[in-house]
């Protein structure tokens, strides 16, 4: 059962809180183990008393072997009970956090999939996988032995109470460091909570520089700046070696600060008990029994350091996640959503568009029309915002100003997976995925048949390249395809969107890897393809766009022209510039 990720218990100022709220569904789990805990820590406490009979019968000469043996059975079965109530204790509230774990990830997963374009180009991908690992982690050991220790420590009030039984002057002695270790204990938790979070950060820092360097490995060894990237790395990984080592100093002081000061307390008690005994004033059966139950004190004082350590990471580590968590994406569904769309035609229109990224326009009270079935190419300078009418188009963000309509309805009222699910889109970043090229065809139509794919490999002049492929459909690509050229990847995607058999079809510069001769293939088999559905194409070459019923050309956010490849030549504007360049290219590189 997963608990439900919203409201305020994804405040990113109420870790506490919000870890309460997600381990609600195993309560039960976490008492049954909290009270096989207190059982433990009940038997335990037996111990001290079993010894201290057997010491007094030794003291009053009254030991037989009997007694001595049952004694001895005690002392046996008490650790085998013991440990019997530890493991059930381990395993439920082991296993209930291993369970709120797998919630947790498979939610963040989720969270991070939903949401928008603009998340992902404001946040590293590094500190994405690094709260994703590292802080879940910190979190996991926070609601596991951390629980399970806290449940430990009740033991602390029960061992102080039967010392005091034992001798009230001993235990007064004993606990003399106590306030001293409460104090810097506090300072401690002051300084691993913000050190803790200065780790985290930098680890994320050092993640994501790793990530780019391995997806970009190719420029790296491209550019030769192999020993550049390798020192940058090493900085921010010495960097992130001493802000740990920062932590775990203090970690390291804590243990044995405790330590020492329980064994000085230990002395002073053999110092003054035995004193005490020789004085007749406590008997040796009962300084017996109270050194084993100091000793069982050791370990609870210890722990407690490490218990915070585990709070203050996993409250710093939760909420980092909750700052994911409690993101909204900028595009979702709305109130105004019809879920009783479930199709659409594929007309498109722009009214008074306009579009910025951080601040600056993009898009400029854009207004088009692109009837259902027609195919319609768009042109014009790096940066004019040819992208972007697409990415509005499938939605990937919302305008700031205007209204896009998708046959005659905004856009909003679609429900999002009937709006992308019948977009097929071949976006400039040709992403492939580490899997077979069955499975690469099928993304967005898993029960896609066979018939289907070749038809699009054909269509898409890929079938040669999969005939030459060793296994076929089910031949493995490298990560992002880096097995295969540029001009095959882009064949593969223009394949991949027509298995979707969408309503509108969007190539954004689909064809700048593969040579004339392959494109005018290619085109000239799409054609019968566009001529069923609405099909929208942003090139620089003037040979894709030119058979296009409409072609329209963007500069600086504005449309500056329309018009078939005829008329707009004829008239003399940008687009016949870039014709007659690229005209005067071709002919400089025929030469």
């Amino acid at each position: 059962m997963e608990p439900s990720f919203r409201g305020e218990a994804l405040t990113p100022s109420r870790p506490f809180r919000a870890l309460l709220h997600f381990n609600r569904p195993y309560a039960r789990e976490y008492m049954l183990g909290a009270a096989a805990g207190l059982f433990f820590i009940s038997i335990d406490l037996c111990m001290p008393l079993v010894v201290r009979a057997v010491v007094h019968r030794f003291e009053t000469q009254t030991i037989t072997y009997t007694s001595l043996l049952v004694c001895f059975a005690l002392l046996l079965i008490i650790p085998v009970l013991s440990g019997l109530a530890r493991f059930v204790q381990r395993i439920l509230i082991i296993k209930a956090s291993r369970e709120f774990e797998y919630d947790l990830r498979n939610a963040y997963y989720r969270k991070v999939q939903h949401l928008s374009q603009d998340f992902f180009h404001s946040t590293r991908t590094g500190d994405i996988m690094a709260r994703a690992t590292n802080d879940l982690n910190y979190v996991r050991a926070f609601v596991g032995p951390g629980i399970m220790n806290t449940v430990n420590m009740i033991r602390l009030p029960f061992t102080l109470a039967a010392m005091a039984y034992l001798s009230f002057k001993l235990t007064g002695i004993a606990m003399i460091p106590l306030p001293f270790i409460s104090l810097l204990v506090y300072f401690f938790v002051m300084y691993m909570h913000r050190q803790s979070r200065r780790v985290q950060e930098q680890f994320s820092v050092v993640t994501a520089r790793a990530q780019e360097n391995l997806a970009g490995a190719r420029v790296v060894k491209a550019y030769g700046i192999a020993d550049r990237e390798i020192r940058d790395f090493t900085s921010e990984s010495d960097k992130y070696m001493r802000e740990s080592l920062k932590l775990t100093l203090v970690m390291a002081l804590a243990w044995p600060l405790i330590g020492a000061t329980v064994g000085i307390a230990a002395l002073i008690v053999l110092w003054v008990g035995g004193n005490m005994v020789i004085a007749r004033a406590l008997t040796l059966a009962e300084l017996s029994a109270f050194i084993v139950y100091l000793v069982m004190l050791t370990w609870p004082l210890a722990e407690f350091g490490w218990v915070l350590t585990l709070y203050q990471r996993g409250a710093v580590s939760m909420t980092r996640i909750l700052e994911i968590l409690a993101r909204e994406p900028s595009v979702r569904e709305s109130d105004t959503t019809d879920y009783r769309i479930t199709a659409l035609k594929g007309a498109v229109s722009f009214r008074d568009v306009s579009f910025a990224y951080n601040g600056q326009k993009v898009l400029d009270n854009i207004s088009l029309d692109i009837p259902a079935g027609q195919t319609t190419a768009i042109v014009g300078p790096t940066g004019s915002g040819k992208s972007t009418i697409l990415s509005l188009i499938a939605r990937e963000y919302d305008p700031q100003s205007g209204v896009v309509l998708v046959d005659g309805r905004d856009i909003r009222e679609f429900p999002l997976h009937v709006l992308r699910g019948n977009i097929g889109c071949v976006p400039q970043d040709t992403f492939l995925f580490s899997e077979s090229v069955a499975a690469n065809l099928a993304l967005g139509r898993p029960g896609a048949s066979r018939e289907d794919m070749d038809w699009a490999c054909e269509t898409a002049q890929f079938s040669e390249a999969l005939a030459e492929m060793p296994d076929g459909y089910d031949t493995l690509l490298g990560e992002r395809g880096i097995n295969l050229s540029g001009g095959q990847k882009q064949r593969l995607t223009i394949a991949r969107a027509l298995v979707c058999n969408p309503r509108i079809l969007i190539l954004d510069d689909a064809l700048s890897s593969v040579d004339t001769h392959t494109e005018e293939e290619i085109l000239r088999r799409l054609k019968n393809v566009m001529r069923e559905r609405t099909s929208i194409i942003v090139s620089h070459r003037i040979s894709t766009v030119s058979h296009a019923d409409r072609i329209l050309v963007i500069d600086e956010g504005r449309i500056t022209e329309e018009g078939t490849h005829e008329d707009l030549v004829a008239r003399g504007g940008l687009y016949a510039e870039m014709y007659r360049r690229q005209l005067l290219e071709q002919e400089l590189e025929e030469a």
